[in-house]
């Protein structure tokens, strides 16, 4: 059994900084403050305790101060001699808080002047009570929009990162809003993983992403001194992930998008499930479903983002060619724009969109919605197995491409039908703004299974001459 004390890193208005203490017994390891701060330059580091002669801001001498700490350990010495089992956090927990609380009825009986058996007989009656903790460790979610705050910008964070963070901030609430940056050992680190599988009902694929925010945000805690628990800088849980197919568009399939007469709003339309099923639907929105078309459509053309296609301005494009500093990685890109990308810009130029841009705007949301039904009306129904594994059990669900559509697959639209025609990836990064072949591989292995194919369907044909 260890107890060892020392002073937090932040200081607080008065200038003091509150003294913690790391109470370890048999494996398991608890920290907290004792409820009371003080200069750094009136602490004892090698003794553990405050120097003699010295007051807090609060008024708190060093012979009241020195007593909590040396009453935490007493009972603490005591705990370990007359249990023999392994304790848990909750235990120590609870321990630390009857230490408190004898220590405060002992320190306020004796100042009233009543004598030891009183003293003692008030600390008894007290060990069982709630703790009134002089100072509480903030919340790990106050430090959030500390975090926000700072990394937003040191590193410029893009909207599509406030959101991420954002996301994180409401599952750390969900999770446990009262917790410090303490709990976040490696037992608190499996207890959020088990909140996202379990509770929050994520797929692996999305636990591992706000797992990664979560050591994201301890490790910028630790860099700061927020915290002393450093699991998380080492602590590597096991994610079962299945590879997600890449869903784009064929050559085929976009210019049959391009070039689609949208259905006025109200209309009803007949269409066919990929098993065979007639089924009717009904348009909810042509004028979004357009905009979201030609949208969709500059993306495959440019390989741009959506977050940057909303974003191009009118003297951007000088000469037929886009330049363009990219959202995400910031990246400045000539683009030689397509004519049929140049058809779209020419057919919003007389329209005045807000900041000179070149293109209307719609939602991120709305746009996914209106894709969908586009791709839907289009007749992309083509089934796709998602293998996906939520709370450790495997779930294999089928979906029609159109499902599966977003504004990211313009993008991918555009990569996967430049590599296909034999441009070199060198060459489509450029385009891309993508810097490491890592991130092209899904792209280059689908190319090359469609090589494959290719070439199996022409000895096929040779085979039946």
């Amino acid at each position: 059994m260890k107890v060892q004390y020392m002073l937090y890193k932040t200081t607080n208005k008065a200038g003091e900084k509150p003294i913690r203490v790391s109470i370890s017994m048999r494996g398991e390891r608890y920290i907290t403050t004792v409820g009371y701060s003080i200069k750094e330059e009136k602490w004892d580091k090698a003794k553990q305790q405050v120097k003699q002669g010295v007051t807090n801001a609060a008024g708190a001498d060093w012979r009241t101060i020195n007593s909590r700490l040396t009453d935490i350990t007493t009972h603490f010495t005591d705990y370990d001699l007359r249990t023999t089992e392994k304790p848990t956090i909750d235990d120590l927990k609870a321990e630390f808080e009857k230490a408190v609380n004898r220590n405060k009825a002992k320190v306020a009986s004796a100042a009233s002047g009543q004598s030891e058996e009183q003293i003692e007989a008030a600390a008894q009656a007290a060990e069982e009570k709630e703790p009134e903790t002089e100072e509480k460790v903030a919340p790990a979610v106050v430090y959030v929009e500390k975090f926000i705050k700072e990394e937003s910008s040191i590193k410029e964070w893009s909207m599509e990162t406030y959101k991420m963070v954002r996301s994180f901030k409401h599952h750390l609430e969900k999770f446990n809003k009262k917790v410090g940056l303490d709990f976040f050992d490696r037992k608190g680190l499996d207890k959020f993983l088990v909140y996202l599988r379990a509770k929050a009902k994520m797929e692996e694929s999305s636990v591992e992403k706000q797992y990664k925010n979560l050591t994201w945000f301890l490790r910028w805690a630790i860099r700061n001194g927020h915290t002393q628990v450093r699991d998380a800088e080492y602590y590597e849980p096991v994610f079962k992930k299945v590879k997600k197919p890449v869903i784009f568009l064929t050559k085929e399939e976009l210019d049959k998008l391009y070039n689609l007469q949208i259905p006025k709003t109200g209309t009803v339309v007949k269409l066919t499930t990929y098993e065979g099923k007639e089924y009717e639907k009904t348009v909810l929105d042509a004028g979004g479903m357009e905009r979201a078309r030609d949208l969709f459509c500059f993306c495959a053309f440019t390989s741009l983002r959506y977050s940057d296609v909303v974003e191009v301005r009118r003297v951007d494009i000088q000469d037929g060619v886009l330049n363009i500093t990219t959202q995400k990685t910031h990246d400045r890109l000539p683009i030689v724009l397509h004519k049929n990308a140049l058809a779209i810009l020419e057919k919003y130029k007389d329209q005045n969109f807000s900041a000179g841009k070149a293109l209307p705007y719609i939602t991120n949301q709305q746009m996914n919605r209106c894709l969908k039904d586009l791709c839907e009306i289009c007749g992309f129904n083509k089934p796709y197995t998602i293998t996906c594994y939520r709370n450790g059990n495997r779930y294999d669900e089928v979906y029609p491409k159109y499902e599966l559509i977003g504004t990211h697959a313009g993008r991918k639209t555009f990569i996967c039908f430049a590599l296909s025609n034999g441009i070199a990836p060198d060459v489509v990064m450029k385009f891309t703004g993508h810097c490491d072949y890592k991130s092209m591989k899904p792209y280059i292995d689908i190319t090359e299974d469609a090589k494959r194919d290719a070439i199996k369907k022409m000895e096929e044909i040779w085979d039946t001459e």
